[in-house]
Order: structure tokens, then C-alpha cells, then sequence
């Protein structure tokens, strides 16, 4: 309960225009968010791009953060706005075709290729919630929260990546 009272007090803070507490929000949020942009991205130049803008768009609405939502929240929800709007623009620019898989020689190798390869093909909501949930253990409840969706929508959302994957992990399996 302690974190949270003073992570309310450096928000406030913040609002108040205190850099310093800007920069404590910056280090204790950077590597997550930017963890987080990378799975969503799957470039590390992008996911840069995205954690800067993600902080820039904090620091212009951080007056609006009415504390509804754990502050947390309300930053991630920023970065997966930030994420969606980078896989637009990238999707008008090229589409993804995941049967171009190609194999290497190496068998773990693969396979995490064929993983990353098929998680960037998952349609962008069903991709946030997995990155949120499988690899960032964020709480059902949590994502719902960041994403704007229902409880149910978030477990849909889960389920059907993870039956994508499987289908792709399978399929990728018989081919070798």
C-alpha cells in the first residue's frame, strides 16, 4: 500500500510540473514499457520510438490522470495506443504473410522464429492481450483496463491467440 501512496504522491507531483518526478515515473517505467513495445513491435529501434512517445503523450495529458485506474494502467494504455497506431501505419505499408517463414538449420532456433513470426501475425488486439498476459503477467483484469475491453473480451482475445499459435506451432512442426 506504501508503493502506491507514493507513486500517487510522484504523479501528483508531476502534475504540479516537478521534472524530477517525471524522471522517477521515466526509471521505473522504461525497461516494462519497453519490454512490453518490443513484443508488440518486434523491432527494437521501433519500440524506442514507441516508450519516447509513450512519454511524450504522458507528460502533455499526465494533468488529466484523474487516479480511476492504477497508474500503471493508465500508462500502459498510452503505450498500446502508441503500439497500434505504429502497426497501422505499418500494415498500410506492407502486409505480413506468415507461410514466408523461412527455416533455418537450427532447431530452437526455429521454432522461437516461428514463434515470433507468429505472434507478429496475430491480429493486434488478440496480441496485446497475450503480450500483456503470457509475457508481461499482467492480470486479466489489468489488461481489460488498459485495452478497453470486458473481462470476457480479454479472455476471448487470449484464448484465440493461443489457438493461433498452437496452429501455427503445429503446423510448423510437421514441416521440418
Amino acid at each position: 500500500m506504501a508503493d502506491w501512496m507514493q507513486e500517487k504522491e510522484i504523479v501528483r507531483r508531476c502534475q504540479e510540473g516537478d521534472i524530477e518526478a517525471y524522471r522517477m515515473i521515466y526509471d521505473r517505467y522504461e525497461q516494462p514499457l519497453l519490454h512490453t513495445a518490443y513484443r508488440m513491435l518486434g523491432q527494437q529501434q521501433d519500440a524506442e520510438d514507441a516508450v519516447q512517445t509513450t512519454f511524450i503523450k504522458l507528460y502533455r495529458s499526465i494533468g488529466n490522470f484523474r487516479y480511476r485506474a492504477k497508474f500503471s494502467t493508465y500508462l500502459f494504455r498510452i503505450l498500446m495506443n502508441v503500439c497500434f497506431d505504429e502497426l497501422e501505419k505499418k500494415n498500410r505499408m506492407k502486409t505480413q504473410d506468415l507461410d514466408t517463414i523461412s527455416p533455418s538449420h537450427r532447431p530452437n532456433h526455429d521454432v522461437r522464429l516461428a514463434l515470433e513470426n507468429a505472434i507478429d501475425g496475430l491480429p493486434e488486439q488478440q496480441r496485446a492481450c497475450f503480450v500483456l498476459f503470457a509475457m508481461e503477467e499482467l492480470k486479466q483484469t489489468e489488461i481489460a483496463e488498459i485495452m478497453g475491453l470486458s473481462l470476457g473480451g480479454v479472455k476471448s482475445n487470449i484464448h484465440h491467440a493461443k489457438m493461433r499459435l498452437r496452429h501455427v506451432l503445429t503446423d510448423n512442426q510437421e514441416i521440418r
